[in-house]
């Protein structure tokens, strides 16, 4: 993965988020059996394709979810919403291996927290 300059290894805010991706992973162990992860309500569809990444996904794709919440981040206001244009720029900012964690980038760049937990009061998770 490359480095643009707008990305900040030590983003702060990706400190803040890391829990709420976190506990969507949860979602997805409970929703195959697990009688200690939590119901959190994520769809199905996500569910499924993140459980059949194995049990380490999350870690594995934790690089990704952080290069897709700091390029919203950066670009939310010129690109309130996925496009091919983001699309274009995020290939190129984060190289070779953007086909592959594409996915996962994106999810990250559309996630809304919760009211009253981070980021204005209007903002809802996107499913």
């Amino acid at each position: 993965m490359n480095r643009p300059s707008w990305y900040s290894e030590h983003d702060s805010a990706w400190n803040n988020v890391r829990q709420a991706f976190r506990n969507d992973w949860e979602q997805t162990k409970h929703d195959f059996g697990s009688k200690t992860a939590p119901d959190l309500g994520q769809d199905v569809g996500d569910t499924i394709r993140q459980a059949t990444e194995g049990a380490d996904a999350f870690e594995k794709h934790e690089p990704a979810f952080r290069f897709g919440h700091a390029a919203n981040r950066h670009y939310r206001s010129q690109y309130p919403t996925w496009n091919g244009d983001l699309e274009s720029r995020l290939r190129e900012d984060y190289g070779t291996d953007f086909d592959r964690d594409s996915q996962y980038i994106r999810r990250a760049y559309e996630y809304r927290w919760p009211s009253g937990s981070m980021g204005s009061a209007d903002e809802a998770r996107v499913r």
